[in-house]
């Protein structure tokens, strides 16, 4: 096992930032290095924003991919949201919509979840990518609009636009039915239910 380094090493590039990370990611400090390239990238570091845009790239061609290196894609995502401005969610975004292979189930379940910490979301571009011909893309657009469903992140004037889409929504690739239902349920449900609503979802 790798020595415990709190403080991560110095590099000069993006690439051989990439390279340090993918060699490393069973030591003990990955997360704090994450967290503290996370904070380098909120001050406006260019190399870490550089990082994740090749990252991204990386990701997008499959040099970079889910099966061998899911703890780094994992934490880039988790970076990505955690930053949560305008450029870390474009960046988010692109990533699916220019998605041309398909990831793990679990991937894909995971950067949906992550969707609602951003702090500006387009509802409309999500329904966009909900309502793709490509099943894995619209799978993607609905386990996204759940979560920001859950997180009561629709905007009031959005809620009916939001409950029609979903009530002609349906992808027999994924098995969504039941996604679908219990979002819709929680759009219908009285306030005072959301608890026990979250708690059966859950189940």
């Amino acid at each position: 096992m790798s020595k415990i380094a709190l403080t991560l090493p110095s590099v000069q590039t993006p690439s051989e930032l990439m390279d340090f990370l993918k060699k490393e990611s069973d030591n003990p400090s990955f997360d704090l290095w994450l967290d503290q390239l996370c904070e380098r990238a909120r001050s406006g570091d260019k190399l870490v924003w550089s990082f994740l845009y090749q990252a991204i790239r990386e990701a997008d061609s499959g040099r970079l991919s889910w099966g061998f290196h899911k703890r780094l894609l994992s934490g880039i995502f988790h970076m990505l949201s955690r930053i949560g401005d305008s450029q870390s969610y474009r960046l988010f975004i692109n990533y699916v919509k220019s998605l041309d292979r398909t990831i793990p189930i679990g991937a894909l379940e995971l950067i949906g979840d992550l969707i609602p910490t951003f702090k500006e979301i387009d509802i409309d571009e999500i329904i966009s990518i909900s309502s793709l011909n490509d099943p894995f893309k619209s799978a993607f657009g609905i386990y996204a609009l759940a979560q920001i469903v859950l997180e009561d992140r629709i905007p009031e004037e959005k809620i009916e636009q939001v409950k029609s889409f979903l009530r002609d929504y349906h992808n027999p690739s994924y098995y969504l039915d039941h996604l679908v239902e219990r979002t819709l349920e929680f759009l219908e449900r009285d306030n005072s239910d959301i608890l026990a609503f979250v708690e059966q979802l859950a189940s």
